[in-house]
């Protein structure tokens, strides 16, 4: 096996564009021979696409996988250059794929998912995936973000809305039947819906309760109440902060008269997490 020096590596990139580690790796497949390595990444479609990673890649899809046992799941933003890119059948199915082996990997570490081996192909890598995936669509594509959750008891729940660019997943701990599994995905809706940004009273930050309080407060002065009441106002108005702002107090969606906790309840069950994704929203 011929010795790949550094500058071999540096005068590969030059000349094609591609990243220190696939000049490397592309050296050593080929024994260091130069054409042969650039015929190499341009096989895998390395070049070109190594080229289009500078460019902003500000819109995407979301996707999601829940596994076969229905306990654990995944959610991802996949960015590309596009909104027409973002909507193509080719670009969606990579998003799927993506999501499938982001859940099965089992890790949201995207550097580390990005080196393992795809399901499909042990000996292709997510990054080569991807890549190849640059050369055939003709854009930047990036993996952008996972979230990974599990039930111990119970179901998980997913919906991405038909424009492909908001989905969540949602935990609902406690039962496994059909209708657990109906809950959780018109939960999971919901979340995408109106946009709770926290799960419970517990899971919203002290220091914007303590904010919201002092708008209420300062509201409950200007209005003329008294100061001994306006403590008790500002919880007032903190309880609609809650209802409007936690995802399991919400109306749910298909029955105001019900919150969401009521609904999980009715079927045995409790949520105990959620995550949503918007595309270009952290």
């Amino acid at each position: 096996m011929a010795t790949i020096s550094a500058a071999d590596v540096k005068k590969l990139r030059d000349m094609t564009g591609a990243g220190m580690m696939d000049c490397k790796k592309a050296l050593v497949e080929t024994n260091g021979d130069i054409d042969a390595a650039i015929t190499f990444l341009r096989e895998k479609g390395i070049g070109g696409a190594t080229k289009k990673a500078d460019r902003a890649a500000n819109e995407g899809a979301i996707g999601v996988y829940v596994a076969e046992d229905g306990a654990s799941g995944a959610i991802i933003e996949v960015g590309c250059e596009t909104d027409f890119v973002g909507k193509n059948e080719s670009f969606r199915e990579l998003v799927s794929e993506l999501a499938r082996n982001a859940a099965l990997f089992g890790s949201s570490d995207i550097e580390a998912l990005l080196e393992a081996k795809t399901l499909n192909n042990d000996a292709q890598t997510v990054r080569e995936l991807i890549v190849e995936a640059i050369s055939t669509i003709g854009e930047n594509i990036v993996l952008k973000r996972i979230a990974l959750l599990g039930a111990q008891d119970g179901v998980i729940g997913t919906y991405v809305h038909s424009d492909g660019r908001k989905g969540s997943i949602v935990v609902a701990e406690g039962a496994s039947t059909e209708e657990a599994k109906t809950a959780a995905r018109e939960i999971a809706m919901q979340a995408v819906a109106l946009r709770a940004p926290y799960l419970n009273r517990a899971s919203v930050p002290a220091d914007v309760v303590e904010a919201e309080k002092a708008i209420y407060r300062t509201q409950a002065a200007e209005e003329g109440k008294p100061e001994a009441m306006q403590d008790k106002i500002a919880e007032g108005r903190l309880n609609k902060y809650y209802k409007e702002n936690t995802l399991v107090e919400q109306a749910f969606i298909k029955d105001d008269k019900q919150s969401v906790q009521q609904i999980a309840k009715s079927v045995g069950a409790t949520i105990e997490n959620f995550v949503r994704f918007e595309v270009g929203q952290a």
